[in-house]
Formats: C-alpha cells, sequence, structure tokens
C-alpha cells in the first residue's frame, strides 16, 4: 500500500452509526428518568402509607380524633404514582380502609356518649312514675324511641367497623409487595380492635336490653 493513502470515508455509514448512537444515548437517558420517576414515586406513596398507618394506629389505640378523617382524606387525594399503577391502586385502597375505619370510630365514639346518656335519661324518667299522666307517658316512649335509634345506628356502625377491621389484611396483602411491611398496620393491633369492636356491640345491645325492660 502506498505511504500516505488513506482509507475511503463513508460518509453515509458515519453518519447513520452517529444517529443510532444518539438514539441509545437517548433511550438510556430516557430509561433513567423513568427509573428515577419509579424511585420517587415509591418513596412518596411509601410516606404517605406510613402517615395513613400511624393514623389509623392512633385511632384505634387512643381517642378518636375527627381531624384525622380530613388527614386520611388528604393523604389518599395526595396518593399518585402513574408509573406505578399497581402499587397506587393497592397504596389507595388501604388508606381508603384507613379512612374508613377512623371514620366509623369517631361516628361510633360519637353515638356510644349519646346511647348513654339516652339511657340515663330514660331511666331518670322511669324513676319518676309516680307521675304516669300522659305527658309522661309521651315522653317515655319519646325518649324509647330516641334510644333504640341510636343503638340502631351504634349496632350498624360498630359492625361497620368490624368488617373494615376484617378486611385490612387483604389491603395489606396487595400492598406486600410493593412497600416494606413495618410501614403497615401491626395485624395484632387490628384484630385488638375488631374483638374490642365485637365487645362493645355485645355490650350495647346488653344495655338497650336492661334498659328496655323499664318501660311497660
Amino acid at each position: 500500500m502506498p505511504s500516505g493513502y488513506a482509507w475511503p470515508v463513508n460518509r453515509t455509514a458515519v453518519g447513520f452509526f452517529g444517529v443510532i448512537a444518539i438514539v441509545v444515548a437517548v433511550a438510556l437517558s430516557h430509561a433513567g428518568y423513568i427509573a428515577w420517576q419509579k424511585r420517587a414515586q415509591q418513596k412518596e406513596v411509601a410516606a404517605l402509607v406510613g402517615d395513613s398507618t400511624q393514623k389509623l394506629r392512633q385511632v384505634l389505640t387512643a381517642k378518636a380524633s375527627p381531624d384525622v378523617i380530613g388527614a386520611l382524606d388528604a393523604n389518599l387525594q395526595a396518593t399518585k404514582a402513574p408509573r406505578l399503577p399497581e402499587l397506587e391502586d393497592a397504596a389507595e385502597n388501604y388508606i381508603v380502609g384507613a379512612r374508613e375505619i377512623a371514620r366509623r370510630r369517631v361516628v361510633a365514639a360519637d353515638l356510644e356518649r349519646r346511647a348513654a346518656a339516652s339511657r340515663a335519661a330514660l331511666a331518670g324518667h322511669m324513676a319518676r312514675a309516680s307521675r304516669r299522666d300522659t305527658g309522661w307517658v309521651r315522653a317515655a316512649l319519646d325518649l324509647k324511641q330516641r334510644l333504640e335509634r341510636e343503638h340502631y345506628d351504634l349496632g350498624l356502625t360498630l359492625k361497620a367497623l368490624d368488617e373494615l377491621l376484617y378486611q385490612l389484611p387483604e389491603s395489606e396483602k396487595r400492598l406486600a409487595p410493593h412497600l416494606d411491611a413495618a410501614l403497615m398496620l401491626d395485624l395484632k393491633v387490628a384484630d385488638a380492635a375488631r374483638k374490642q369492636a365485637q365487645a362493645d356491640a355485645a355490650r350495647a345491645n346488653d344495655e338497650l336490653t336492661r334498659v328496655r325492660r323499664l318501660v311497660p
């Protein structure tokens, strides 16, 4: 080969491989961006699930505050993971359950207070049985109807709470492939709360039966 000979350059080939290199670089960059989005969305959802679990634990082990319902609803609205749709669906399901459990706990606590007050009012009214005139009878019937209504609503609420707590393990099972189990409620807490709801329902029914005997 003569000295100084230069290989012919195929400009078309160089251009083609250049385009390929650019496409590969763009694809790798896009894949990296998607992976970053997935990690960021998983981290955000994990934080919302963890916060929801903390609030749910407070509701089940301490006084149920109505403010918790709004906070859990805000967590639900913020739960977005378009790159991880299965995680998003599972997290939404879990937080909805937490919110509804909190709602039933708040309602049940209020109904329990009202039912106790109604039982006391009816018992006090019946203790004044020496004045059994028309007004006394009408008042006794009104008090009994209010008591029956409140106990009926309380029974429904506690039954709904029992069912929601029963469904919680399934919600956690859906989340398990995506998040650390430590972010979810200890099922021992849920089981204890469910037994408490059942005991509260039985006690309320016994109280209603006892007070019913006071009214002829």
